[in-house]
């Protein structure tokens, strides 16, 4: 279980590193130095780590508010790319917005596991 845990709080740093590279390509893109394929396969990566997270939020059987936030953070990635494929300009738009919710949550993810894991480390 311990392991999980260890596994999870890394995992948690290295989606938020992720997601501020994915700040960093997206910039690339909106201003035609690259396009924007990077910025989208490193978005599938992350949804696919944030389901990771879940997984091991539960084997690890961390505190429901951590699991409430994996579950959370998923969620957040499965509107992001929902919100990509909308026409409507103003509600992708929303797409930026709902990418700043992620950040709020992972660092709350990486802040509360590394409080947690420390603890039982401690115990």
């Amino acid at each position: 279980m311990t392991q999980s845990r260890v596994l999870f709080f890394g995992l948690a740093v290295t989606y938020l590193g992720g997601v501020v590279v994915q700040f960093f390509l997206a910039g690339l893109g909106a201003f035609a130095a690259t396009g924007y394929d990077p910025h989208r396969a490193l978005g599938l990566i992350l949804a696919l780590l944030s389901l990771v997270l879940v997984v091991l939020a539960f084997v690890g059987k961390v505190p429901r508010t951590l699991l409430g936030f994996a579950l959370l953070l998923l969620g957040l990635n499965v509107l992001q790319a929902i919100l990509v494929q909308i026409d409507v300009r103003e509600v992708a738009a929303l797409h930026v917005v709902n990418a700043l919710a992620i950040v709020y949550v992972a660092l709350q993810i990486v802040e509360r596991s590394r409080r947690y894991l420390v603890s039982k480390l401690a115990a």
